[in-house]
């Protein structure tokens, strides 16, 4: 008794604490609901030329606001290749001279011709000239910084500049601060590093990191594109990042402009992308003034807003350790008060307390949060569902107590569940969490364990005793057994391997379907594991637990536990916005139990049916 008295006085105490954390996360997501769109620069000259206008006109002639992005230019880029002894490049004058201002950062010039070492020759349309030394393959691939004539074309349409740095290899400290130092003089604030390496990379990053808080700049982590040394920045300048979704020109062929507008939406919607890349590859001027209106509408009716220059970092998300430490308490006084119920010796008695304290320590450091919160998502959503059985057997008989019994037991897994998920939410909420540079670890255990533990119970709890599976090792084993245990291994391993987005082809295209006209419906679709197997099962396992119909109630049962490892994995995407989450669990909740009681009337009325055919 006292234990249990523990338990829900903990759990009352770190679920506050928890809320407060969950509180204060909200507020800053939704103090950040600005968007920014981004074009390339490519596109927008192609456009511009289609329509006989310069860059700079085109720009003007639009209002929806929108940044250009701007790569960094090579010799190969800028210049005209010369017949000459050695590889010679003639540029414009403001190109030379920016040419000659960057290369002295990041190599070796020369006023005179070296005569024993090679080189490469630039020129000036002025005649004014230098030399390069080194490889001349190398050589002109060095990143000059953004062409001044484009950055002059952009300023004079009134539209903001993103930078495309490229990284080269062996770059200096000193080249490094010259390169974001000019791109900030040249008006860039979001910086967007092109190729698979950010600027920096390897040895550089810290460097890079310090140069972009120092000149105030912001940096745009490209979702879903694995980009090295990315993952490292991130967590070193959270407080200057951005998540940033790109739609690549040869991928914006494929999309209809509906398809691409939905696919923007949603990931500012769900997954916190405050920088909208588009390569519209294809589009005419029309096509793309009808794709932005209806981006800007979709993204106002979410509640969000397209701005100039308007992606912004979150604030500052870190609450203060004793939030932490309070919140792992519930979960360890949770963990302990399991070990009690199973051993009744002193260990039992003193697990609650010691395992309590043992969490709460060991949420003070980052990797102790990340294994408590693990153990959270495992244990919660798996005592609720067993927690059913015994309730069940215990619940008045009374006739018209039956929509109260009913109603208790189907809140009493949810509830379990989504206490899990505060906790969950209660230990990761900081800002690496929400731009995805750190993240919950151990998914795919979160949905396997608690789905073994079910079952095992379940199987225990009809059969009356634990060791259950020894009569299973000395029976003949029957095809049915056989059939129903492949359906459960095949289950689970198709769910671990959806879970993460890491096989997108084991969607299958009904489903998908079925997705795109929830999202058209609902705004927020609610997960199809949750709907359409985990809670209707909870609903008919519940009914069979109440009609004492126990042949098929562990298999019923582990997949209604589908649905509730789903609802606490929900929350385990801290990078989706808290209410996106919400919403998302409730729509699957009304969806999945309405379709539960659906199923479970028809079963009733067909049996009913065959009784009566049987009478007669």
């Amino acid at each position: 008794m006292l234990n249990r008295w523990l338990l829900v006085i903990g759990l009352l105490v770190s679920s506050l604490a928890a809320g407060t954390v969950a509180l204060q996360r909200l507020r800053v997501e939704q103090s950040n609901r600005t968007v920014e769109v981004v074009l390339d620069y490519a596109d927008v000259a192609q456009w511009a030329s289609a329509e006989g206008k310069t860059v700079a006109q085109w720009l003007r002639g639009f209002a929806t606001p929108f940044s250009v992005a701007l790569m960094e230019g090579t010799l190969d880029d800028w210049g005209t290749p010369l017949a000459a002894p050695i590889p010679t490049y003639l540029l414009n004058e403001a190109r030379f001279q920016q040419a000659k201002r960057m290369l002295a950062l990041k190599a070796r010039v020369e006023l005179q011709m070296p005569k024993d070492a090679p080189c490469v020759e630039v020129r000036s349309e002025r005649g004014a000239r230098f030399w390069i030394v080194g490889d001349a393959t190398t050589v002109r691939q060095i990143g000059l910084g953004l062409d001044p004539l484009q950055v002059e074309q952009v300023r004079a349409g009134g539209k903001s500049i993103v930078a495309r740095l490229i990284n080269s290899d062996g770059i200096t400290p000193l080249a490094l601060r010259g390169s974001l130092l000019f791109v900030r003089e040249q008006g860039a604030t979001l910086l967007i590093f092109a190729g698979d390496q950010v600027l920096g990379y390897r040895r550089g990053l810290q460097a890079t990191a310090l140069n972009i808080q120092a000149n105030a700049q912001r940096f745009g982590a490209i979702e879903f594109a694995r980009q090295m040394g990315a993952s490292n920045l991130m967590r070193t300048i959270a407080e200057r990042t951005v998540r940033v979704h790109s739609i690549g020109a040869s991928e914006s062929l494929t999309l209809a402009p509906s398809e691409i507008v939905a696919r923007f939406e949603r990931a500012v919607q769900e997954r916190n992308i405050r920088v909208l890349y588009l390569r519209a590859a294809g589009a005419d001027s029309a096509l793309l003034r009808e794709l932005l209106q209806s981006l800007t509408h979709k993204l106002q009716r979410s509640g969000y807003a397209i701005r100039e220059s308007g992606a912004r970092p979150f604030e500052a998300l870190q609450p203060a350790p004793w939030q932490f430490a309070l919140t792992g308490l519930g979960v360890g006084l949770l963990l302990g008060w399991i070990v009690a119920s199973v051993r009744k010796d002193s260990i039992g008695t003193i697990a609650p307390l010691a395992v309590g304290l043992a969490c709460a320590l060991l949420c003070l450091l980052p990797a102790g949060r990340k294994l408590v919160a693990l153990l959270a998502a495992i244990s919660f959503p798996t005592v609720g569902m067993i927690a059913l059985a015994p309730l069940a057997a215990h619940a008045p008989s009374k006739s018209g107590a039956d929509f109260f019994r009913f109603g208790s037991l189907l809140v009493l897994p949810v509830a379990w569940s989504l206490l899990g998920a505060l906790h969950v939410v209660g230990l990761l909420s900081a800002t690496p969490f929400l731009i995805k540079a750190d993240q919950f670890t151990g998914v795919k255990v979160a949905h396997a364990i608690p789905l073994l533990l079910v079952l095992g119970f379940y199987a225990a709890w009809v059969s009356g005793r634990w060791d259950f599976w020894r009569d299973l090792l000395v029976r003949p084993v029957l095809w049915g057994q056989i059939a129903l245990a492949l359906v459960i291994v095949g289950a689970v391993a198709l769910m671990l391997i959806r879970t993460g987005n890491e096989a997108p082809d084991a969607v299958p295209e009904w489903e998908l379907r079925l997705r795109s006209l929830l999202e058209t419906v609902m705004n927020v679709r609610p997960r199809t594991k949750e709907f359409l197997i985990g809670h209707p099962a909870l609903v008919i396992g519940i009914g069979m637990l109440l009609a004492g119909q126990t042949r098929w109630l562990p298999l019923t049962m582990f997949l209604a536990t589908i649905g509730q490892v789903s609802l606490v994995n929900t929350f385990c995407h801290l990078h989706s916005p808290l209410l996106v989450s919400l919403q998302r669990t409730g729509w699957g909740l009304v969806i999945g139990v309405a379709l539960g009681l659906a199923l479970l009337a028809g079963a009733k009325w067909l049996h009913l049916r065959l009784t009566r055919c049987r009478s007669d």
